[in-house]
């Protein structure tokens, strides 16, 4: 698929900033109740107002009233300024992007947390970058996804789980988990190489330039990190040191490392010279050009009722409708052209991994989120509102992977601390050794178990605290103990029938292109890529039982 069969149509919803999400509390699930019969609610919870559920016969009448009311458009992707896969700097990126000579032990490449076969990331709960190895300890740089473990330690490094590459063309705002790269309203670019002025404000980044996309901006730092891909090299040197270090390996400036990148950058930029703005230039043109929005419910959209199920038109209907009419008002934060209103949110997601190293009540590690970069504690635990394209392919869920399952991450947001209670199969607030628990079920955390013969509880010993930790702030913050930028209101409680509705409607945003190799192949390190590669350092991607990714 070229560049043209993308550039279709996909929504732009209505942004419903101000919807609020109804009261809710601990409490037992409640009994399934067949379509069209109103939930029952726990004592001293607010009621949903009275709804039954669309029959087939008003089911498109329904949904086509709400893509009215809220103005849900189609939009041209003609008018996203990306570049088509084809192009030549795309396929420039695309090589730097599978170079580990960008690694600063030659370990790691970019591709190594973000591959587009692996729905853009890894499918690990948290990444592990520099230094891999297999299951049996054997050097394993080029093995990617699920088989994939740190040199020397018996848990990953890495803090938070990589998020989809898939449409970052559409983000505006922020890059990250915690919008460590932003653009503020005037155009200027945030980033952690930011100086702080008097008044403890970041100030725009000097060394990205004029004109430079936010992606571009987001490329430079992966680099930068010990963990996920410069290891210990040129460990004293800043940022900007350490990216000309990397960048001379391009030029031919080190005398045992021979290349033809001055080649590759002339056909580009009309000269021979490689310079880091030229690199992170390409690397995001080929991160950008990731346009994968051509799904069922754009098709939808444009008018084909056909293309989704009833079930799915349900699941629609319950998405977009507010919380206070009886929906699941998931469209209160998933809303625009990229199902995200790319703010932060308290949504007490579990905590695992080794965090931040952000102190913690319980003396834990804990990961304080967008409070690390704005400095305000108001924003503790606050992280930015993922995109919902292609969700159906970009598990598992939530800013360190705790979650497997679409129906895991929608009960979260019915009962938070109940949720995390089932993820460890706690029981009067403790979490008994229970490797049959959802979060022991993990891909990541069973391997891990076996691989070094341990039990779960071994394994991240403080998730369930930090979490519980995380429930307890949410709550705090509803009761208004404590003062939090954007907390997850309660809501009415959605049965698990609605559940599965709102499951079947996200599955409608998948690309069928993302779950093709044949059509992400343009995008990917083809015989013809590798044998004219511009240095010894490609990284050829495979997964643990060797098939080429």
């Amino acid at each position: 698929m070229n560049i043209k069969s993308v550039t279709n149509v996909i929504l732009l919803s209505g942004i419903l900033i101000n919807q609020g999400f109804a009261q809710e509390g601990p409490r037992r699930p409640p009994p399934q109740q067949p379509p069209g019969q109103p939930q029952p609610q726990p004592p001293g919870q607010p009621q949903p107002p009275s709804r039954t559920e669309p029959t087939n016969e008003n089911i498109d009448e329904q949904l086509q009233n709400i893509i009215s009311q809220q103005n849900i458009l189609p939009i041209e992707l003609s008018n996203i300024d990306v570049l088509p896969v084809s192009d030549q700097k795309v396929q420039l990126g695309k090589k730097l992007f599978f170079s580990k000579n960008l690694g600063g032990e030659q370990s790691a490449a970019c591709v190594s947390c973000h591959h587009p076969m692996l729905g853009g990331g890894d499918e690990l709960s948290l990444s592990v970058g520099v230094d891999a190895v297999d299951e049996l300890d054997n050097q394993a740089h080029d093995l990617l996804g699920h088989g994939r473990f740190n040199e020397n330690n018996n848990h990953p490094v890495v803090p938070r789980n990589a998020p989809s590459l898939f449409n970052i063309a559409l983000y505006n705002q922020g890059l990250f988990w915690d919008s460590r790269v932003e653009r503020t309203r005037n155009g200027a670019i945030l980033t952690p190489d930011s100086t702080i002025d008097q008044q403890g404000r970041r100030r725009p980044d000097q060394n990205i330039p004029p004109g430079a996309t936010l992606v571009n901006a987001q490329a430079r730092f992966p680099v930068t990190s010990g963990e996920e891909m410069r290891g210990s090299f040129a460990a004293s040197s800043n940022n900007q040191t350490l990216r000309s270090a990397l960048v001379a390996r391009l030029n031919n400036d080190i005398g045992n490392i021979s290349t033809t990148w001055p080649s590759e950058f002339s056909q580009v930029y009309g000269d021979q010279e490689v310079t880091i703005n030229r690199v992170f230039d390409a690397i995001g043109e080929y991160e950008r050009s990731m346009l994968f929005v051509n799904n069922p419910w754009q098709s939808y959209l444009s008018g084909n009722t056909q293309a989704i199920t009833d079930s799915q038109k349900q699941g629609a209907i319950l998405f977009f409708t507010p919380s206070q009419q009886g929906g699941a008002g998931c469209v209160a934060c998933h809303n625009g052209n990229n199902f995200s209103n790319s703010r932060h949110h308290l949504v007490a997601f579990p905590q695992i991994g080794v965090g931040k190293g952000n102190p913690s009540t319980t003396e834990t590690s804990q990961d304080f989120g967008r409070e690390n970069i704005t400095g305000n504690s108001n924003d503790r635990y606050h992280f930015r509102t993922p995109s919902l394209l292609n969700v159906a392919v970009t598990a598992p869920y939530g800013h360190t992977g705790a979650y497997q399952t679409l129906e895991e991450v929608v009960e979260h947001y019915n009962n938070p601390r109940r949720a995390i209670e089932r993820l460890f199969a706690a029981r009067d607030n403790q979490a008994p050794i229970n490797n049959n628990s959802p979060f022991c079920r993990l891909p990541q955390i069973e391997q891990l178990m076996v691989k070094h013969n341990v039990n779960c509880e071994d394994v991240f010993s403080d998730s369930f605290a930090n979490s519980i930790e995380i429930a307890n702030y949410l709550q705090a913050a509803r009761n208004n103990n404590i003062i939090a930028s954007a907390p997850l209101r309660a809501r009415p409680n959605l049965s698990p029938f609605q559940v599965s509705l709102v499951v079947d409607f996200l599955h409608t945003l998948t690309d069928p292109c993302v779950e093709s190799r044949e059509c992400l192949n343009p995008w990917l390190l083809d015989d013809n890529d590798l044998a004219t590669f511009p240095d010894s350092q490609a990284l050829p991607a495979k997964d643990k039982f060797g098939n080429v990714l």
